[in-house]
């Protein structure tokens, strides 16, 4: 599966869960920053979806903005496809920005203060990456977590 198929279907996979769990939600259009889905609850408080999907790889790649980007009404939504790109159902693992901003922060630092193969320093890149590990699984299809967001306050609404 091409990687922009791989986007298309995590993409997908969110919004059908989302109305599944009562939201109104679409595609934002294709120039919004850092936003993949636009949603409402019942009570129409809005958040934002950031959507990153994997297949056959070990972690999701982000980018260095993610490091700065921490909204209350902005969530993460990481798909894992698995290894072959065919996991029915595809695994979600819901994460408020604050966590992924501190995540990727703390993860990229870690990984410069390491050495490549060769035991020369590993140069800054504006990759960045969140891997699979135990801590993730509290976010696992936890679809609650969006209905927590507060609501706009009433400059924004």
């Amino acid at each position: 599966m091409r990687n922009k198929h791989v986007g298309d279907v995590g993409e997908h996979w969110v919004l059908y869960r989302l109305v599944r769990h009562g939201y109104t939600a679409v595609l934002a259009p294709t120039n919004a920053r850092s936003v993949d889905i636009l949603a409402s609850d019942e009570h129409g408080r809005p958040v934002s979806i950031q959507v990153k999907t994997k297949a056959n790889v070990v972690g999701w790649r982000l980018t260095e903005s993610a490091e700065r980007v921490a909204d209350d009404r902005l969530f993460y939504c990481l798909v894992d496809l698995g290894r072959s790109g065919d996991m029915e159902p595809p695994e979600v693992y819901v994460e408020p920005s604050a966590v992924v901003a501190k995540t990727v922060r703390e993860g990229h630092a870690r990984w410069l203060r390491g050495t490549k193969r060769s035991g020369e320093p590993r140069k800054d890149s504006a990759i960045r990456q969140i891997v699979r590990e135990p801590w993730l699984e509290d976010y696992r299809e936890n679809w609650s977590l969006i209905a927590g967001a507060p609501a706009p306050s009433r400059r924004e609404a």
